[in-house]
């Protein structure tokens, strides 16, 4: 007779029709002897514990919105013992192969063995679907097999004495309102950690393992807080669990899922689907210490235990609200379990030795689990990960900080656990950042040496005219006999890329005074602006520009004139050197560097870029960044010469080749968005050159592209606070810049640094920090810190972490994510994947970003293939968590700088979203209707995220089932859980009619 499936029997069920053809819920036992094991004796015993319980003749069916099950006689089971084939990758493969098989929900039996033979020994395996099985029926099936193999060897009868399946009983009220008040509020989709992979789309739950046997030292630690602390070993290891997590992003309020046993005393040797995961809420005080942490866990999960009998399915639509759902759990992302031996170490069968055999399913629903194998001479601990959340290398690293957290804790008990390091022995063995050499004479002294030793030397060359170092410096000296006159501490110099320009800026400096870095292509009401945040007086500008007050810029002496060389007097490096503003801030906001800072920056960059000799620039930055100082400088600090570029070489390559091989220019620079405009017709004629990528991230197609002229890309990384270059990869390929100062990454709004591959706030130290920003003492403050290993340090803003070779993987802004079904994903995480297309040239995001629940997202893509929107949908809905709205364009919007114009994208996103105003279509239409009549819920739209307005995967279901009846269209599941809107499902399941219907024609 078959019965409704039980709502936890159901979830599961729910779970792998999110993941169709896999063995997620698959769990295995298996032993080895030392010997060759009787195929007759073993499948006997196996038909007699078939015969004994019940659960494992219960046999389950399905159709599209329920699940029902029953029981099969004895003599209805047909379980044959198959031989499991050696293949090339050994045992665990075979194994892991024979685990992973997928069962049918269908009536055929949940449950298959076979044996493996080795060379030596012999290894039988048992599958079993979870539905009738759980951890503790892994050891009650081991124990009968192995008495019931030896009772037929001996010619006796194995103990097949009927058990009926055990009946849970129904949750107790009590338990329902401990689980609804303990877990009010949670949100555990938001707690995933930062050393985890972005968020993917279609998950595919594969999984893996690193093991890690804990140190001698943690052991003693752990024996010693035993006694100390009065807690048992898995209450010790449990609540250091809980301290690593929140020291990697799990945030104070750390949710850990265990596994809990609800057999009464009378049915500990029931087999059966008899154990409820649990949520271990653990409040992890940031001031308290660990004495305290595991005070509270071991009460948290004495509490747990005694309402166990819950199952979390019973709680979740009660608890959750309106919180989103996934094919995560509800309420954890990490799992915690203690599992001591299932066999006993000197077991034998039929005298011959009997091991254990740890065998993986291949599949997880967790992003993380702690296994915690103990043993008189060692302590495993087991880490299974879903390859869709981490890195092997990443959950190793997070292993060793494991054990390296114990021993800390064993030294210093008392401190609190915010204080504690978060790095291990591999963090802590990061190569060390670029070394820096100390700078002791200014830009000033390094153009003098050249101006003294060879004045009639090439130092500006524009078009065809050559300006002499010579007449360079006696401009500036012009410049300094001007601005010396004058009473302001700060002057603004508009004058276009040239020799002017480069003078003027010497020229102040020799005066003692700052420049004010500004681009007369800039907006007249921008220019105004930061002319009065700066208070800049004098304001000195080229001929022929029409600035209102402006003092002309002393011009360059003639060929024939004579020639000044005064030496700089005494320039202090710790003063200021230029004001730089921020060209995305919507209001003026500017970083003052120092003489010392912007020496430091143009002579390790000319270390990286002319170590051969002087450098000949191209000068093709805007004059409004320091891009076009160092572009300067580099050239003039070296005894080279730069060679000003026209603005059409930013989108001519044919321009900017030509420059380049008519002028023997050796280094130059740009944005990627300019790169991509030359790259293809200046070709060959970069060969041989320094090409540095500056402000934005290098592609990988645009790297390739540059690498195939012959040239030597360098991308670089730059950050407002660090003059010139933070990072400058040198040439390398992959993932990573180098830095070129001393950076860390920290914990936010925190200064605990963190280890390799965990994603925190970049920050600089080092000898090109700015001074500070300019008129902003509160932001200074914020921004700027002391630290007791680095010294004074900047705090980027920017997400980033280390690389295990040092180098740096800079993601984006702080600030620039969406959440998406309550996971944060950066919007950079979604151009990457888009970028990744080959059809694509660029990409850039924008979208309602910070903590609403469910961000929209615009991607702008530069591409010139026909159809392209469609194709990268599909990409997108593969590899991301939500389908971004696609606009392709031609190219990009720049800013004067060449870099990639967010705010013009912003404002074009608010234009498209404000003129959508098509009414939905049929399909959509009718979706509308299903989600508010299921969700009881009026006022949804075309926009509704089902699962953020109320649903879940049991309702959901049930939509499916609906969509299918009512509309006639093929949904799945795991449809709605990647496109759960009414447009999205819409979008979607047209998408699939009309492909069905190519390739049926």
């Amino acid at each position: 007779m078959s019965i409704a499936a039980s709502r936890k029997e159901a979830a599961m069920w729910l779970l792998e029709r999110l993941v169709p053809d896999t063995g997620v819920n698959n769990v295995a036992v298996a032993f080895e002897v030392a010997g060759r094991i009787d195929r007759g004796l073993f499948t006997a015993a196996l038909r007699a514990v078939l015969a004994r319980h019940e659960v494992l003749r219960t046999v389950f069916r399905s159709d599209d919105a329920t699940l029902t099950r029953e029981v099969l006689a004895a003599d209805q089971l047909d379980v044959p013992v198959v031989d499991i084939p050696a293949g090339d990758d050994g045992m665990d493969a075979d194994l892991t192969a024979f685990a992973a098989e997928p069962f049918e929900i269908d009536g055929r039996p949940l449950l298959r063995a076979g044996i493996r033979a080795g060379a030596d020994a012999d290894v039988c395996c048992v599958v079993v679907h979870h539905l009738n099985f759980d951890a503790m029926s892994t050891t009650i099936l081991l124990r009968e097999l192995l008495a019931g193999y030896e009772a037929l060897a001996a010619g006796g009868r194995p103990d097949d004495a009927p058990l009926a399946a055990l009946a849970e009983r129904a949750p107790n009220e009590r338990s329902v309102a401990y689980w609804r008040k303990n877990l009010d509020g949670l949100r555990a989709a938001e707690a995933g950690l930062w050393c985890a992979l972005p968020p993917v789309g279609a998950p595919s739950l594969r999984a893996r393992t690193v093991h890690h046997e804990l140190s001698a030292p943690a052991r003693a630690v752990v024996r010693r807080f035993q006694r100390e602390l009065r807690a048992s070993e898995a209450v010790v290891l449990l609540a250091a669990y809980s301290v690593l997590l929140a020291q990697h992003g799990a945030g104070s309020d750390v949710v850990i899922g265990t596994p809990v046993n609800v057999r009464d005393q009378r049915s500990m040797n029931a087999i059966g689907y008899h154990a409820n995961l649990v949520p271990l809420r653990v409040r992890v005080d940031p001031d308290a210490d660990f004495r305290a942490v595991v005070k509270q866990t071991r009460s948290t999960f004495l509490e747990a235990i005694s309402h166990a009998d819950v199952p979390l399915e019973h709680v979740s639509p009660a608890v959750l609200g309106d919180a989103p759902s996934s094919w995560r759990s509800s309420f954890f992302r990490h799992l915690f379990n203690y599992v001591p031996g299932t066999v006993d170490a000197s077991a034998t069968l039929t005298g011959m030795p009997v091991r254990h055999v740890m065998v993986e399913n291949g599949y997880s629903r967790f992003d993380l689990e702690f296994f915690i194998m103990p043993g008189e001479d060692a302590t495993t601990v087991r880490a299974a990960f879903c390859v869709d959340a981490f890195d092997a290398a990443d959950v190793g690293l997070l292993l060793q900080r494991y054990d390296a957290l114990l021993v800390r804790l064993g030294d210093d008990l008392e401190r609190p656990v915010a204080q504690l390091s978060r790095r291990g022995a591999d963090d802590l063995a990061l190569p060390a950042s670029a070394p820096e050499t100390a700078t002791t004479a200014s830009v000033l002294d390094a153009v003098h040496a050249t101006v003294a030793a060879s004045p009639d030397l090439v130092a500006v060359r524009d078009g065809a005219d050559d300006v002499s170092y010579g007449r360079l410096w006696s401009a500036a000296l012009a410049t300094r006999d001007l601005v010396a006159a004058s009473d302001g501490s700060t002057v603004a110099v508009l004058a276009p890329r040239g020799a002017e320009l480069a003078a003027a800026w010497l020229g102040v400096w020799l005066a003692g005074r700052r420049c004010v870095l500004l681009d007369p292509t800039q907006p007249i009401p921008d220019l105004a602006a930061r002319l009065a945040d700066s208070g800049a007086a004098p304001v000195l500008a080229a001929e022929g520009l029409p600035v209102p007050g402006a003092v002309r810029i002393p011009a360059i002496p003639a060929a024939t004139d004579a020639v000044r060389t005064d030496a700089p007097s005494g320039v202090d490096l710790d003063a200021v050197a230029y004001l730089e503003y921020d060209l995305d801030a919507p209001a003026p906001l500017a970083v003052a560097v120092t003489h010392r800072a912007l020496a430091c920056a143009v002579a390790r960059l000319a270390e990286r870029v002319a170590a051969t000799g002087p450098a000949v620039t191209a000068w093709l930055g805007s004059a409004a960044t320091d891009a076009a100082l160092t572009e300067l400088l580099v050239a003039l600090t070296t005894g080279g010469r730069v060679v000003v570029a026209p603005d059409q070489a930013r989108a001519d390559g044919h321009a900017l080749g030509e420059l380049v091989q008519r002028h023997d220019v050796t280094v130059v620079q740009a944005s990627p968005a300019v790169w991509r405009q030359v790259v293809e017709h200046a070709g060959a004629r970069l060969a041989g050159r320094a090409v540095l990528v500056a402000h934005e991230p290098l592609p990988r197609p645009l790297a390739a592209q540059l690498r195939a002229t012959g040239c030597t890309p360098h991308h670089g990384y730059t950050t407002p606070g660090v003059a010139g270059y933070a990072a400058l990869d040198g040439g390398r390929d992959g993932t990573g810049v180098l830095p070129a100062t001393r950076v860390f990454v920290t914990e936010p709004g925190t200064d605990h640094e963190l280890g390799i591959g965990v994603r925190g706030e970049l920050c600089v130290a080092g000898d090109t920090l700015a001074a500070g920003y300019h008129g902003r003492p509160e932001l200074t403050a914020a921004r700027f810190g002391e630290h007791p290993t680095h010294g004074r340090f900047h705090r980027t803003g920017d997400l980033a972490r280390l690389l295990p070779d040092g180098r740096i993987d800079v993601v984006g802004p702080l600030s620039a994510h969406v959440r998406v079904a309550g996971q944060r994903i950066h919007l950079r995480d979604i151009e990457s994947v888009l970028a990744a297309h080959p059809d694509v040239e660029a990409v850039a995001a924008v979208g309602s970003t910070g903590d609403a629940q469910d961000g929209t997202v615009v991607a702008f893509v530069e591409s010139r293939k026909p159809d392209v929107a469609e194709r990268l949908r599909e990409h997108a809905r593969a590899a991301l968590p939500l389908t971004p709205d696609l606009v392709v364009l031609n190219q990009l919007p720049v800013t004067v700088a060449g870099t990639v114009d967010r705010a013009a994208l912003v404002a074009l996103a608010a234009a498209r979203a404000a003129a959508e105003v098509d009414p939905p279509d049929e399909t959509t239409a009718a979706l509308v209707g299903i989600w508010t009549e299921m969700l009881d819920r009026p006022g949804l739209h075309a926009d509704s995220n089902f699962f953020a307005s109320g649903g879940h995967s049991l309702l959901g279901a049930q939509l499916v089932q609906r969509v299918r009846t009512e509309l006639s269209m093929p949904v799945q599941l795991a449809d709605l859980f990647a496109n759960p809107t009414p447009r999205q499902l819409a979008e979607h399941l047209q998408d699939a009619f009309w492909d069905d219907d190519e390739d049926d024609d």
